[in-house]
């Protein structure tokens, strides 16, 4: 689990030019680490809206964020102070 502050989001829905399916999915956009960057990346992550609703994501906030083996997200909890 890495703690990440989410410093932009966006709704991308539509269809694939490529493969002709329907995507529909919130990116988050926050700094972190990236191998090869010296100091902070700009980093994507992109979350299921059934999941994650659009509105639920707060700019500027601090979340708790967690991956499985396979790179998904398990994890996407909003950090409150205590």
């Amino acid at each position: 689990e890495m703690k990440i502050k989410v410093i932009g989001k966006a709704h991308l829905e539509g269809k694939s030019k490529k493969t002709g399916k329907d995507y529909n999915f919130n990116q988050i956009h926050y700094l972190g680490v990236a191998y090869g960057v010296d100091g902070q990346a700009a980093l994507t992550q992109n979350l299921d809206p059934a999941r994650v609703p659009y509105d639920s994501i707060v700019i500027g906030a601090e979340y708790a964020i967690e991956f499985d083996n396979r790179g998904y997200v398990v994890t996407f909890e909003r950090v409150t102070a205590r």
